[in-house]
């Protein structure tokens, strides 16, 4: 294989504890602490990632590509964006508010 994506997913443990209501509001706590610090390094870090795009655009801009090349070059890095973010920090989120759904319907106010 050339290359694999690599998609954040929430400890198995961890979830099967939410799921199963096992831990206390402190203890959801400090894990939704824990995946929020995750998920703010994640989200930036795709500050590099936007330096690159940025320099590429330029160098369409440089080279007076036409306008439809410029245009498509940024919605495939809008959704090249989306897609890293979705698979680094929006997994993480989207499985910590399910199974805090799942075992603690009433705790909405610990959710990511």
């Amino acid at each position: 294989m050339l290359f694999s994506l690599y998609k954040a997913t929430l400890d198995d443990e961890i979830r099967r504890g939410l799921e199963s209501s096992a831990y206390s509001e402190m203890e959801i706590e400090g894990v939704r602490c824990k995946l929020r610090r995750q998920i703010e390094e994640r989200t930036r870090a795709t500050g590099g990632v936007l330096a690159i795009f940025a320099a590429f655009d330029a160098m369409l801009v440089m080279t007076k590509s036409s306008v439809l090349v410029l245009i498509a070059m940024l919605v495939v890095e809008g959704l090249a964006l989306y897609a890293a973010w979705y698979l680094q920090a929006g997994c993480l989120k989207r499985q910590f508010n399910k199974a805090l759904r799942r075992g603690y319907p009433g705790f909405d106010h610990l959710k990511l």
